[in-house]
């Protein structure tokens, strides 16, 4: 692929939002270039912003439109391109980095030698904006992309909880469901570092749930199969992340801390990274502890250390999960309403609107 198209075909992908940038360098292009053939490649720089039909697509680059369309299906079933329908006509955008074109390389749980060869390739990608942040405290994406929200039962039924807290009322309200492969620990098992933790956790959302199913990403799940999973991670000492944003949600993930991006840039940017905290917190009550260390090992933010037998909390690290009010035996743990407790965007056209302004930031630095 020539150097002009790399860099039109990281200009289109980095205009599409989302929590990673698209930065030039080395590592990018060749993810890239495995990623999308040069066909692929044209035509991912000719899509709109907006979703758009195959015909208008394939009026703007000047093609037959069922050739563009054939290639279109192979992009969204390779994971580049998101499709929807409406009124009877396909509709088809290009993702971004991430969430988007990451996640659909391994959602499915697939073990070929191109999956090995993308974790690689996401991985060398990761390394490089690490390196890019190393030398700063700041977390490059400045607004959070994905937020966490609390284990439902342990907040407090005397507080009222705004729907955007409830992961169950996304459930009830949704018209699809579907499961995939955590991509977070599936890369990583790829890459020879694998985790204990359940696998099959991540779910998507209405038309995302689709476009999973369709696609193979993942499959249709009930309801009832959601809140089990809900339970299943719960009792694993995961933590749920959902997309920031309170209209609805295209996801839920099920998180740990050793693999998953989103805990990581919270700990290392001091819970200003990709997620925003829940609207709870924890409190401590010393008096009643019996300093069992049961949630020790479950706190992903290591908010809580054991001392001499005695159990230490910050609270400045806590980003009010609920995991570990939900093992303490003497009720020393609770959740507790946030001072401030951040509100998400309301959409998606909100979210990215914010995300595009972080990562424009970034890359004026």
């Amino acid at each position: 692929m020539p150097d002009h198209k790399y860099e039109n075909l990281r200009a289109a992908i980095q205009m599409r939002g989302g929590s990673m940038p698209a930065i030039k360098s080395p590592e990018f292009f060749a993810l890239i270039d495995y990623l999308f053939s040069q066909e692929e490649a044209d035509l991912a720089v000719a899509m709109p912003i907006m979703p758009a039909s195959a015909e208008e697509i394939s009026i703007k680059v000047g093609k037959d439109a069922g050739k563009v369309r054939s290639h279109l299906e192979t992009m969204a079933d390779k994971g580049l391109v998101y499709t929807f329908d409406k009124n009877s006509l396909r509709f088809y955008s290009l993702l971004p980095l991430l969430p988007g074109i990451f996640e659909m390389q391994f959602l499915s749980g697939d073990v070929s030698e191109r999956a090995v060869r993308l974790a690689h390739l996401f991985e060398d990608y990761f390394q490089a904006l690490d390196r890019l942040s190393s030398n700063t405290t700041q977390s490059p994406i400045p607004f959070p992309v994905a937020r966490v929200i609390s284990v439902e039962k342990e907040i407090p039924a005397t507080y009222e909880i705004h729907p955007y807290d409830k992961v169950s009322q996304y459930i009830d309200k949704a018209e699809y469901i579907a499961v995939g492969t955590c991509y977070c620990r599936h890369h990583g098992e790829l890459l020879g570092r694998p985790c204990t933790k359940p696998k099959e956790v991540c779910m998507g959302f209405g038309p995302d749930a689709r476009f999973m199913a369709e696609r193979k990403f993942g499959r249709l799940i009930s309801k009832d199969e959601a809140r089990a999973i809900l339970r299943r991670t719960e009792e694993a000492g995961l933590v749920h992340c959902s997309s920031n944003m309170s209209k609805y949600v295209q996801f839920v993930c099920n998180c740990c801390s050793c693999h998953c991006g989103i805990l990581q840039s919270m700990k290392k940017f001091n819970m200003k990274g990709s997620a925003a905290v829940s609207g709870f917190i924890t409190a401590f009550d010393a008096d009643s502890c019996i300093a069992c260390g049961d949630c020790v090992e479950r706190c992903p933010m290591e908010a809580l250390t054991m001392n001499d037998d005695r159990l230490l909390f910050d609270s400045n690290r806590c980003i009010g999960c609920g995991l570990c009010s939900s093992t303490c035996p003497s009720g020393s743990l609770t959740l507790v309403e946030r001072d401030n407790a951040p509100v998400p965007p309301r959409d998606w056209r909100q979210l990215n609107a914010s995300l595009l302004s972080s990562v424009s930031e970034l890359l004026k630095n």
